[in-house]
């Protein structure tokens, strides 16, 4: 499908196209800068703004007492969570007022200069361990189960047991953390620029904490500087504080955090703590698994439950659980709130799974890749959710990917590689993957567009979804193009604007395009049928052609009807004669996902819409002196189903997959012992350079058709491929064993140089 993207790319290369942050370029902006907690939980005794006044610039400090309407900002109903702290305080950067300022660095300074004083708590809860230790959790754990597990057990002819550790990972998206809050002409509404992926999240909890309606609050976002789950809740706080600035002082505020800030404040991927026990027969094939997740959630809920399902629901992935007891348990520590983060859930879940495969292998002597193989689900075969399999892609990918890398060949050229050289070892790691594409809680599978197609045949595309750099706007122009006939060039995405597209879904899941794509192509199709009708009309009274709607055609920006495909006509003259023949021109429609209801309660139903599949090969070396891990070659196999912008996709997946890289083997969040991170800024915090790319990064994102798929058949490919990277976690893992001389590994996760140093240094020589 031709798109609009050389255009897109011209405007973020020449920095033609704006983002939030921008904003501040062309108002003059009131500063507010939240004042935080220092302490992971304690009552607050005082809080003293005299320091702070005497910042030049000063406009006001602000508390709890100050907010007009309610104090709060939950995720799941609100009152859970507020925005200020009042009497006391549970995580350290938790924010107990915020001051106004003339600038950005004024308000900063005179909130580090503004003096809380907080009775401690000497024993917070820090780690998970505390968390099962003293059973603090937000629920009653998350079950998935099917069969018989003790019956599995005692037909197994292996049973074994292992714990298993994943890490957090911080975000590191571009612009960090910012809002601008303005009144609308004649002040009837907050007009909100948010750095979001929740416009809707951000207006009932801003309309929540003014006491406006929402109609009232106006939220306003064009295109957000990165996000990958950061700001889908974590944007809404920061958004509120702005608009509170501005209904106090009368004048336009901004918040933009200090990056340092930012990592500190704001909450991470879950690291978990994992427990299994897995039987399986001779040959591998899994007969009884239980595995007991326990997330650590920070303080607050936020989406930690409804990352724990997704973990559950992702736990068997690839593979088919005759009988199997999948627990998760949501664990409230003293800490931010951890949240969504591109994957959600599912990467430490697929860890979990590979490295319970790769035991099972070491058990049975066999290859990993083919334990893998004889594990996988078939055609027809239930999910431990009781979801029936169809389109099932992985048993012939992995088999492709096998055969084009010649795997037997690879394993015996690493092995002899291995067996003449000392101190430089090799490793390779696979991973399949089957990722459900949808919100596992049903209701948020909808979205809404309005399509207005203009006199002179431009066409204007309003919908919910957030533009944060993955090329939805891009894609949705070019299903509204494909749809009506015309050029992208004609179709412009406008800002997602909660007054043009309410009550939406977050811009999450991999469901951005799928949503908001169908609401516009359906809207879209809706304008077709008229100018259809107008068409018929327009040929009979010209030609006297009876008037058949049906055989009207568009295309290349011109339309005509099939029994006379001599005469084409140009699109805008048609949409010139809509217009004074009073046809209608503009749709609005919205879109339910079919055929998905899922019970959390039961651990049964049809969460997902449909499965992206995948299969990933990585090849590593590492230096057993330094631990540093070099990643040679990483071979991907991906099905997209008919792909609508083949570079954008391509993009998606080489993205994805390096974020995933980074997760495995390079970004670490290291802490004290009382839990404070160590590691604030990107110079320590190590995300994926460029240098960091493999040598050979071999992609094939093919088509495919199947039963089930997204808009105009095409799957959703924004989080699958961040889970690839686990395959270089496997690799790093198979060296390392290689390194050891055969012996069986506990690699713990992220498999950081520090980490494979130590596990070479234990390794008998």
């Amino acid at each position: 499908m031709k798109t609009n993207r050389k255009e897109n790319l011209k405007g973020l290369a020449t920095g033609e196209l704006r983002f939030c942050g921008d904003l501040g370029e062309t108002m003059e902006y009131l500063h507010a800068y939240p004042v935080v907690s220092l302490e992971a939980e304690g009552d607050i005794l005082s809080i003293d703004f005299s320091a702070a006044s005497l910042i030049p610039g000063f406009v006001y400090g602000y508390t709890a007492k100050d907010i007009p309407g309610r104090n709060v900002i939950g995720a799941v109903s609100r009152v859970e969570e507020p925005l200020l702290a009042e009497e006391s305080v549970h995580y350290r950067g938790q924010p107990v007022g915020f001051v106004v300022a003339d600038t950005q660095e004024h308000a900063r300074l005179a909130a580090y200069r503004t003096l809380v004083r907080i009775r401690k708590n000497e024993h917070p809860i820090l780690t998970v361990q505390d968390a099962i230790a003293r059973k603090r959790y937000y629920h009653e754990p998350m079950v998935v189960a099917t069969g018989d597990v003790e019956a599995g057990y005692a037909a197994s002819v292996h049973v074994l047991e292992g714990v298993f550790d994943t890490g957090a990972q911080e975000h590191a998206y571009i612009e960090t953390q910012r809002a601008f809050a303005s009144y609308t002409p004649f002040k009837r509404n907050i007009l909100i620029h948010a750095d979001t992926q929740a416009i809707t999240d951000v207006q009932e909890v801003v309309a929540l904490l003014l006491g406006r309606a929402e109609h009232e609050v106006e939220v306003d976002v064009y295109r957000v500087g990165g996000a990958f789950g950061g700001k889908e809740r974590g944007g809404t706080m920061w958004a509120a504080i702005a608009a509170l600035a501005l209904e106090k002082t009368g004048r336009p505020c901004a918040i933009v955090l200090d990056r340092r800030d930012d990592i500190l404040w704001t909450g991470k991927r879950h690291p978990y703590h994992c427990h299994y026990k897995v039987g399986c027969d001779r040959q591998g094939r899994l007969l009884a698994l239980e595995a007991e997740m326990y997330a650590d959630g920070g303080y607050y809920e936020d989406f930690t439950e409804a990352i724990m399902e997704r973990s559950l629901l992702s736990l068997p992935g690839s593979y088919y659980l005759p009988s199997c007891r999948i627990t998760g348990f949501s664990c409230r520590t003293n800490k931010p709130a951890n949240t969504a983060f591109r994957g959600f859930g599912a990467p430490q879940a697929t860890l979990l799974m590979e490295e319970i495969l790769y035991h099972v292998a070491k058990a049975v002597k066999r290859d990993v890749a083919d334990v893998q193989k004889i594990n996988f689900l078939e055609e027809g075969q239930l999910a431990p959710y009781g979801m029936p399999m169809v389109d099932v892609a992985v048993p012939r990918i992995h088999e492709k990917l096998l055969e084009q890398v010649d795997y037997r060949s690879l394993r015996k050229a690493v092995d002899e590689y291995n067996a003449s050289h000392m101190t430089y070892k090799k490793g390779i790691g696979i991973v399949p993957v089957k990722y459900g594409i949808g919100f596992t809680a049903t209701f948020l599978n909808q979205g809404n567009a309005l399509v207005y197609v203009y006199t002179d045949g431009s066409i204007s595309v309003s919908h919910g979804g957030i533009e944060m750099g993955q090329g939805l706007f891009t894609k949705i122009e070019g299903i509204v193009a494909k749809t009506l006939g015309v050029s992208p060039d004609r179709v412009v995405c406008e800002s997602t604007n909660s007054l043009r597209a309410g009550s939406v879904a977050s811009t999450a899941a991999s469901t951005g395009t799928d949503l908001n794509g169908e609401a516009a192509r359906m809207a879209a199709q809706r304008i077709k049928e008229c100018l259809r009708q107008a068409g018929a009309a327009l040929l009979e009274a010209k030609y006297g052609l009876a008037a058949v709607p049906a055989h009207i055609t568009f295309e290349d920006d011109y339309w005509w009807d099939a029994r006379m495909p001599q005469h084409k006509l140009p699109f805008d003259a048609l949409v010139s004669y809509c217009y004074f023949n009073r046809y209608m021109l503009g749709a609005q429609a919205h879109y339910a996902t079919p055929g998905i209801a899922y019970d959390p309660k039961q651990g049964k139903g049809t969460p997902f819409a449909y499965f992206t599949n995948g299969v990933a090969l990585a090849v590593v070396g590492i230096d057993t002196c330094t631990g540093d891990t070099h990643v040679e070659q990483v071979s991907i196999r991906h099905e997209g189903g008919a792909i609508i912008d083949y570079e954008i996709e391509r993009g998606q997946l080489i993205g994805g997959f390096m974020q995933g890289l980074g997760y495995a083997i390079l970004e670490e969040l290291p802490r004290d012992k009382e839990e404070r991170l160590l590691s604030s800024s990107l110079s320590t915090y190590k995300v994926p350079l460029i240098t960091d790319v493999p040598d050979v990064l071999d992609i094939d994102l093919f088509p495919s058709q199947h039963e089930v798929c997204g808009v105009l058949g095409a799957k959703g490919l924004g989080e699958p491929p961040l889970l690839y990277g686990v395959a270089v976690f496997n690799a790093v893992r198979d060296a390392v064993e290689a390194a050891c001389g055969g012996k069986e590994i506990f690699l713990h996760h992220p498999a950081i140089p520090g980490e494979v140093l130590m596990q070479c240094l234990d390794c008998p020589r």
